[in-house]
């Protein structure tokens, strides 16, 4: 089959981590044709920078092509119609199924376009990773409104033609029907996930038993793993205060340190010589501190470390946020309605080696947590075509 991805708003850098890199790759590996249009946008040190436009393929074998943004007759209409050009491209490759990431971008007009006078079996399916959380839109303004506006316009107009509309959390299933007035009827799933190939279950003993002898973590001691972007919004700070006080217990978080937490955090890891900071690391070793760890809690706000986290087949302890219960597959993770020290408390001592414990840990361990693998989720992603 042919598939074209098409990432028209985010910037783009080869074989990262994120949906985008991940969709393609395993579709790619399942034996399809795959090709990945996105802008000419990428991370850097220093930001987003501008690349060459270019086409080119990955080691995989995923065929990559960098499109310009088109130019309209001001910078606002610009950048709200996020447009690339890509009916060329499908008219090049006519493609069989159409992943189209992202709700804001006008260039979902020329997929459609494509579908409409090419090829009326043409899939195409959407997805959504806004919310109410990180939306930039402020709504109650009459900016937000117009904007609004504007990007339900472009997928209102477009919705026939879509087959399924998906959120990467429950949560933002809903948002997509509430902002962008998406029918109920064409939404679904698609969590995120883990790559694979850097879940190394295989190896998890000596993973296990290497992190722990470099962070001086006995193998009695009771592991608890946290980290990411460390904010107040993150509640880590509270964590750390809790596991500072808990015998048998350390704590190892990793990632960078916001200012607004900076000089708090600073004051317990000087305090708790139990808790360990290791700063930031790339992207593919946390999986590894995950493997190390009993326990990985994270009681703030989501990032897709929590699906990771799951991945790797150990129990996790999140705050609960409301359509966020799919990390939680049949036992495998526990909720927090409240992020009091008090509360992480009694949920932690609760699970030092407990019975309760154990029956997380034998949910987390089994084939129920395989479905936050990115081989399973790009299984799914086809369910459409295969229908």
């Amino acid at each position: 089959m042919k598939i074209v991805h098409i990432a028209p708003t985010s910037p783009y850098n080869d074989y990262w981590g994120y949906q985008d890199n991940l969709l393609p790759k395993y579709h790619t590996k399942a034996g399809h044709q795959v090709t990945l249009i996105v802008s000419d946008s990428s991370h850097a040190d220093s930001g987003i920078v501008k690349t060459a436009c270019d086409d080119y393929h990955l080691n995989d074998g995923t065929r990559v092509i960098r499109v310009k943004k088109k130019k309209y007759f001001n910078r606002i209409l610009t950048n709200l119609n996020a447009k690339l050009e890509v009916y060329p491209i499908l008219e090049e490759i006519k493609p069989d199924f159409i992943f189209f990431h992202g709700m804001i971008s006008a260039t979902l007009d020329d997929a459609v376009r494509y579908k409409k006078k090419i090829s009326p079996e043409c899939v195409i399916v959407q997805d959504n990773h806004m919310d109410y959380f990180n939306c930039p839109y402020n709504t109650d303004t009459i900016k937000g409104g117009f904007i609004r506006s504007f990007y339900r316009h472009i997928n209102k107009r477009n919705e026939k033609y879509v087959n399924k509309i998906y959120g990467v959390t429950p949560w933002r299933k809903t948002f997509a029907e509430h902002y962008y007035g998406a029918s109920p009827i064409k939404t679904d799933v698609l969590i995120m996930g883990a790559d694979d190939e850097n879940v190394d279950l295989i190896n998890k003993g000596t993973i296990r038993r290497r992190i722990r002898e470099e962070n001086n973590i006995s193998d009695d001691d009771f592991l608890i793993v946290t980290g990411g972007k460390v904010d107040k919004n993150k509640n880590i700070h509270h964590l750390m205060r809790v596991c500072g006080n808990i015998d048998r217990v350390k704590l190892l978080v990793f990632g960078n340190v916001m200012e607004d937490i900076r000089d708090e955090f600073n004051g317990l890891i000087e305090k708790y010589p139990n808790i360990i900071y290791i700063g930031w690391i790339d992207s593919h070793k946390v999986y590894d501190y995950f493997l190390a760890a009993d326990l990985v809690v994270f009681p703030g706000s989501h990032s897709v470390l929590w699906e990771q986290a799951c991945a790797c087949k150990i129990p996790c302890v999140f705050k609960r946020w409301d359509g966020t219960e799919h990390v939680d597959n049949g036992g495998n993770s526990a909720f927090l309605d409240s992020v009091s020290e008090e509360a992480l408390y009694e949920k932690i001592k609760t699970l030092i080696f407990t019975d309760e414990y154990n029956a997380m840990k034998k949910v987390a361990e089994s084939s129920a947590t395989d479905v936050y693998l990115y081989s399973k989720i790009a299984e799914k992603s086809l369910e459409c075509f295969h229908k």
